[in-house]
């Protein structure tokens, strides 16, 4: 039933140990440090590791489980730097019932015969090892093997983080310095910890997270991102309880307590299947495969996790607005409670390198880019963005293919990790912390270092909607373009029907708009007389009248070849009803001057604006777009799609439908005026050619 999950991870593991093994020998040339290359600074010199599982108590007595790996069989050592992952999605799975041959074929690709998968099976993980990193991972409270309860995403968590970091900087293996690293709620709590100061933490590498939690978590532009909401809530609730569903990405945590002392963690965990085949907590007192009784901590510490606040809580019904204190399980909380940005004073006042790790596709790359951007000139701050999506971490083949992308990119970010930490854990002089700040990958063009975030050449170039459903950078005649909206329109692409949003997944081909525009009111430049790279934030202004008092609008910036392909680039939304713009500084309630300066729309309950089209008045909309870099080719047309609705990924206006199908929401037309008093047009941050 789990075989394939087994074999993906297998077959990723192999090829990043086959691509990472250069690193052992590049070490007999010159020393090389730069972006996603570096060789003859460090080297392998730990042939293996001891373990150890321990449940960690907590100020208020709730126990977390912890495993960490300590290098062995190389020189004498006996303090090591720590690196420290902090998971809400399991330190170490256990793949009950393995059958022989996933065994043997577990042994021969992991090293391991399983059927508990832990960290040390990572290459990234043994590549640290060996270099002299000792490595730590824990459960989060309510998750995995550790005791208690959470809300998703609130500064709680990030208590038991800092207690944690004390906890490694103490160990008689540590010296002292401990670096973070990780992926989305992995990398948010970075920020949430370092915000606190502890002594020990020395430098954080967090990856593809949100600055401001509102409308770059689950509302963008104020509407609720549905699918994400719920397919990630299932996810993070069936992970929390320990399920066995391997088809839905769900595999239980390895226990953290071997009560019958055994060597043996496996037997640890309950039988399933006597209900719910896929749980263990439906099948009365717990039963184990030895038949040893046991106080049973893992089945204690998994019923604790009922009592977590579903990530659903987020959704309009519950918290609509900025400023509504969200249900008050764990005390009162804000949305703004829950937002890095808002910490981001505190984490330039501990001095704490931070390295922003960010993908093009991800849904989340706006907040990577403020948080850098914000951060800049003000401590040791660091930028990558690459053309990658959420999860899995790996540039997708069909985009590999597209941007003729030949790298692995999970060893070079790995290797990039590897420069960071030697720098500031072991004070390896590498030169990393003397480069430009600012790493880009340019689609259609390549890697590039700049200075700042944005780029400050980028030259503002307004493209006015036009007649003829043309896009220029100069002004038309006046006219109107009318709409009659259709709800079917979705931004899901390829086979599985994913796209940005869906951020436990990638789409299986390129984002390609073709049909998906053919519902939308679309305006194209005329064919390029040259290349015409964007970089930047765009931002669109929109005109709009319609025959409804309320709508949502959805807007796609694409590139359309020769044959007329059109392919996506990025968007953005907004509720007409959030159409005042507001201080951006707001959104961190004054504390810091949010980079880079950006539309803000306030969205607190007061400063809905009710029936923003009631009477067909001509209102603006004006919003950004999610940042991009692509360079837009010779011969191709620059494209910009408007739709009213993203089925079965965002909800439907629930001011102007009954309910979130298309057949819920009444014929409504939408007119885009452009005029000399209405000049519709989109601002793309256009790099000159040099």
């Amino acid at each position: 039933m789990y075989t394939y999950r087994l074999s993906g991870l297998v077959v990723t593991a192999v090829c990043l140990a086959l691509s990472l093994a250069f690193l052992s020998c590049a070490n007999e040339g010159a020393p090389v440090s730069r972006h996603l290359e570096y060789s003859g600074y460090s080297a392998p010199a730990f042939k293996g590791y001891a373990k150890e599982t321990r449940l960690v108590p907590m100020k208020d007595g709730t126990r977390l489980a912890v495993d960490y790996f300590i290098p062995k069989d190389g020189p004498a050592q006996e303090k090591f730097p720590s690196l420290f992952v902090f998971t809400p999605y399991g330190r170490a799975y256990l793949f009950p019932k393995m059958a022989w041959y996933e065994k043997l074929f577990a042994r021969i690709s992991r090293g391991t015969w399983g059927p508990i998968f832990d960290w040390s099976t990572r290459e990234d993980v043994k590549l640290f090892l060996s270099h002299g990193y000792a490595f730590v991972v824990a459960d989060m409270r309510g998750a995995g093997a550790s005791f208690g309860a959470q809300m998703p995403f609130t500064p709680g968590i990030a208590e038991d983080g800092k207690e944690l970091v004390d906890w490694i900087g103490a160990q008689p293996w540590s010296n002292g310095k401990v670096g973070m690293y990780g992926r989305s709620y992995l990398g948010w709590i970075q920020l949430m910890i370092a915000a606190k100061k502890p002594k020990a933490l020395a430098c954080i590498m967090p990856e593809v997270i949100v600055s401001e939690a509102y409308t770059e978590g689950v509302k963008p532009g104020g509407i609720d991102a549905i699918a994400w909401i719920e397919r990630y809530a299932k996810l993070l609730l069936d992970l929390n309880l320990n399920r066995f569903d391997p088809a839905n990405l769900s595999i239980p945590t390895a226990p953290a307590a071997d009560e019958d002392v055994d060597g043996d963690f496996a037997d640890e965990m309950p039988l399933m299947g006597a209900g719910d085949p896929a749980s263990f907590l439906d099948d009365g007192p717990p039963v184990y495969a030895d038949g040893k009784a046991r106080e049973g901590l893992y089945h204690k510490a998994t019923l604790e996790h009922k009592k977590n606040v579903l990530f659903t809580s987020f959704k309009r019904k519950s918290a609509p607005y900025f400023d509504t204190i969200a249900p008050e399980v764990f005390g009162p909380y804000r949305v703004v409670d829950g937002s890095p940005g808002y910490y981001l004073k505190e984490v330039i006042e501990s001095g704490i390198p931070v390295y922003n790790i960010g993908g093009w596709f991800d849904g989340f790359v706006r907040g990577t880019a403020k948080i850098h951007a914000t951060m800049a000139g003000k401590t040791r701050a660091k930028l990558h963005l690459a053309p990658r999506f959420h999860y899995p971490p790996y540039i997708s083949k069909a985009y590999g293919k597209y941007f003729d992308y030949g790298v692995d990119y999970e060893k070079i970010i790995t290797v990039e990790r590897l420069r960071f930490f030697d720098r500031y854990l072991k004070g390896i002089e590498n030169g990393i912390d003397r480069e430009a700040p600012v790493n880009i990958y340019v689609m259609n063009a390549g890697w590039r270092s700049e200075n700042e975030w944005p780029p400050a050449r980028g030259r503002v170039t307004p493209f006015y909607f036009g007649e003829g459903r043309a896009l220029a950078e100069a002004p038309g005649a006046d006219g109107a373009d009318r709409y009659d909206v259709d709800f079917t329109h979705s931004s899901s692409y390829g086979k599985n029907e994913v796209n940005r949003w869906l951020m436990m997944y990638v789409p299986d081909g390129l984002m390609e708009r073709t049909g998906q525009d053919a519902k939308c009111l679309t305006w194209d430049t005329p064919a390029l007389d040259r290349d015409m790279e964007v970089t930047g934030h765009p931002v669109v202004s929109l005109y709009v009248s319609s025959n409804r008092d309320d709508g949502d609008f959805f807007v796609y910036l694409s590139d359309v070849d020769e044959s007329g392909k059109s392919l996506y680039v990025t968007e953005g939304q907004l509720r007409a009803g959030w159409k005042n713009m507001y201080n951006d500084d707001d959104q961190v309630l004054g504390k810091i001057d949010v980079k880079p300066d950006l539309p803000w729309h306030g969205y607190k309950k007061d400063q809905y604006s009710a029936k923003p089209l009631a009477g067909g008045k001509i209102t603006e909309l004006r919003f950004d777009l999610l940042p991009t870099s692509w360079l837009f080719k010779k011969g191709h047309r620059v494209r910009v799609a408007v739709a009213c609705a993203d089925d079965k990924n965002f909800e439907m206006n629930p001011y102007l439908c009954s309910g979130d199908r298309p057949e819920d929401c009444p014929a409504t037309t939408v007119t885009v005026h452009r005029a000399k008093a209405y000049p519709s047009r989109i601002e793309l941050p256009v790099i000159p050619a040099r």
